[in-house]
């Protein structure tokens, strides 16, 4: 066997290692924490210079390395609203002497002649029209405001606002350029608005430095947010709760991102089984060909418990915009065990897109590309190039950007991503909606279609999955006759649905910018970890009177009545033992049940037990471990666990044990069992 390849790969990924380490920025050994409205600096006091770029570092095709960090930090001691002396308006960008960074794919020569070509599209037959009829509308709304431009940046401004956002059992994490805000489930402000900038002081990377393209995510299975944002086209600055509660402690890391110096440009990230994963657009430097699109695989389990970081990175090539698949589904059942993390990157020329994948990323490290999809075969619908678009009340227009990937959900085994194309659905061509689903492994589009209607122009859709794999679209619509203002659409039980408005625009959009004025890259779209509820944040047009950029941002909340969650099974998995009994007591009513186990399971309700939404369960389960190589723990079904502890009864050892929203883990915090030990397992939890 030759090992040459990997023995090649070790020893650049340690000149990597050995580089970064050498580039360090030193970090305070505790963040300085100033009050509320330090610092703040009135809009109009001139522009500052950029802050100076982190040198590159060599480029690979591959490599592994350490971030800097844990550098915890306490949500309750960041202080908000203060300014953020990097954002747009106090540099000049967007005016003229902008500083210029190449971050488009082509010229714009090249991009006007793409958006003159679509203009001539002919029309097209299979488009589906929102206005027409179909069946009912989403039901069940809830929607409140978010994020505006008077929040981003403690009194300065940012145009665009790229706004996302992710959603646990109790919490709502809108982010923006380059703010971020928690709320309770109606709206209520938790915390924030708190700049990016404050948040990551003192992180290497991230310090006395531009943020910008925020990413947020929840994890359905650990119970854990993550935060990210682009350190100034050099870094990448990540952090995760190191509990389920956003508004306490969390883990900060930066790594560096610029290799062969390039500008690192548009992180979008999504949670996977062995990694969270992150995929960016690399511009300029010393890169081959001046682009390149890069993936990079951050170890999960170490950024939750603090621990050394570890990064994995790999080179797409020309395919750029890598959107790494986003896992959802743990509480219906449908999160992988394993598996190799499925990424999608786009060829740039409205058709073609490509499926990736990467296994065991700090192990074999096996990166592939399994094949590329044609959408415009899939779809029958011809795809030009975005163009840009008209608003009520003024000549201005807002710019569509490019036909880039916007998204990449994981639902039962599939892929589901959406884009935003020029099409012509028969009086002429406007921006339009495409999605696909996807079969990743040998890849297949399974079903796929574009949706638009004459004189209306949509754009920057996002999209999530519920449980019965129904799809929901949030995005922008504007035209002559309307303000930019927020919508949604879905595709229920294979049927379009209403078209809704979520939030009306209020105003012409005007900004710093000249027109087209930038209105975005990316909206946000994420379902409830209870598999039902759709949640969007998305940006309307406010009448603000704020001279600098008329953005506001919506959350709005809803879900398909055809949809609706199975009764929950009410039991668990063991792992590593042989289940000998188990009992079941519902603690609300004082009804209890004895088990009826099969091998390491149970089915509290096939055993008789009554309950209904918000009971507390006591499960009592008792078994004979068979193996100390597997982890003594479990994992429940249709329930939360709230506390568990475990009792070696052999020699009376217990431990509380470490519990996620559905996991726990008994060895994890110490608890010994030899082969035949017996092990007690008492689990409260409530019934959603």
């Amino acid at each position: 066997m030759n090992n040459r390849p990997l023995v090649v790969m070790a020893l650049v990924g340690l000149a990597v290692f050995v580089y970064l380490t050498g580039q360090r920025e030193s970090a305070p050994p505790a963040l300085p924490i100033a009050g509320p409205g330090a610092g703040v600096m009135p809009v109009g006091l001139g522009t500052i210079d950029p802050p100076p770029r982190r040198p590159g570092i060599p480029w690979v095709e591959s490599a592994v390395y350490a971030a800097e960090g844990p550098f915890p930090i306490d949500l309750g001691r960041v202080p908000v609203g203060v300014y953020d002396p990097y954002n747009k308006v106090a540099r000049g960008w967007g005016l003229d002497g902008e500083p210029k960074r190449i971050t488009k794919r082509i010229s714009p020569e090249e991009a006007d002649r793409l958006r003159e070509e679509a203009l001539r599209l002919a029309p097209a037959r299979g488009i589906l029209d929102p206005g027409a009829p179909g069946v009912e509308a989403p039901v069940d709304f809830i929607g409140f405001p978010s994020l505006d431009i008077d929040d981003c940046c403690g009194g300065g401004a940012n145009v665009p606002p790229d706004p996302e956002l992710a959603v646990g059992p109790d919490h709502v994490i809108a982010v923006v350029n380059v703010a971020f805000a928690i709320y309770d489930k109606t709206g209520q402000v938790l915390a924030g608005p708190i700049t990016f900038s404050s948040f990551f002081a003192g992180t290497p990377g991230c310090s006395s430095t531009a943020v910008f393209d925020p990413n947020v995510l929840y994890d359905e299975q650990a119970d854990r947010f993550i935060l990210g944002v682009d350190g100034n086209g050099t870094d990448y600055c990540v952090a995760a709760t190191t509990g389920p509660d956003p508004l306490g402690t969390w883990n900060r890391y930066g790594f560096q991102t610029n290799f062969a110096n390039a500008f690192f440009d548009y992180p979008h990230a999504g949670v996977g089984v062995e990694a969270i994963f992150m995929g960016s657009n690399q511009f300029g430097g010393n890169l081959p060909g001046g682009f390149e699109g890069r993936v990079f695989a951050m170890d999960r389990i170490a950024l939750y418990s603090g621990g050394t970081l570890n990064v994995a990175t790999h080179s797409t090539g020309s395919n750029g915009t890598p959107q790494p698949m986003n896992l959802h589904g743990n509480a219906q059942g449908n999160w992988p065990s394993a598996g190799p993390h499925y990424i999608m990157t786009e060829v740039f020329d409205g058709d073609r897109h490509s499926v990736w994948s990467w296994d065991d990323p700090f192990g074999a490290n096996r990166f592939l590309l399994r094949g590329t999809l044609d959408l415009t075969d899939a779809t029958g619908v011809a795809a030009g190039y975005p163009i840009d678009v008209p608003q009520l009340g003024s000549n201005a227009k807002l710019q569509a950007n490019d036909w880039r990937g916007l998204d990449n959900e994981y639902r039962n085994g599939f892929i589901y991503m959406t884009n935003t194309i020029a099409c012509n659905p028969g009086g002429g061509t406007v921006d339009c909606l495409r999605w696909a689903k996807i079969e990743p492994s040998a890849p297949a589009v399974i079903d796929a279609g574009v949706i638009a209607s004459d004189d209306e122009y949509r754009t920057f859709p996002d999209l999530a999955v519920n449980q019965c794999e129904d799809v929901a679209f949030g995005y922008t619509k504007s035209s002559e006759a309307l303000y930019p203002g927020v919508y949604a659409v879905g595709i229920e039980q294979g049927n379009l649905t209403a078209e809704e408005q979520l939030k009306a625009g209020e105003i012409d959009y005007s900004a710093f910018d000249r027109s087209p004025h930038r209105w975005g890259d990316y909206t946000g779209m994420t379902i409830d970890p209870d598999g039902e509820r759709f949640w969007y944040l998305g940006e309307y047009s406010k009448d603000i009177g704020n001279p600098h950029g008329r953005w506001g941002n919506y959350v709005a909340s809803f879900r398909f009545d055809g949809c609706v969650a199975p009764i929950p099974r009410l039991g668990a998995t063991l792992l590593g033992m042989s289940l000998t009994r188990a009992a079941c007591r519902n603690r609300t009513t004082g009804q209890t049940v004895t088990a009826q186990p099969e091998g390491n399971a149970w089915d509290c309700l096939a055993s008789g037990l009554s309950v209904a939404s918000g009971d507390q369960v006591l499960q009592i389960a008792q078994g004979i471990v068979e193996a100390t190589a597997e982890p003594i723990g479990g994992q429940m079904i249709g329930a939360r666990a709230q506390a568990v502890r475990c009792v070696n009864q052999a020699d009376g050892q217990r431990v509380q044990a470490l519990v996620g929203r559905a996991d726990w883990s008994c060895t994890d915090l110490g608890l010994a069992a030899a082969p035949g030990s017996r092990v007690r397992q008492f689990l409260l939890s409530t019934a959603p």
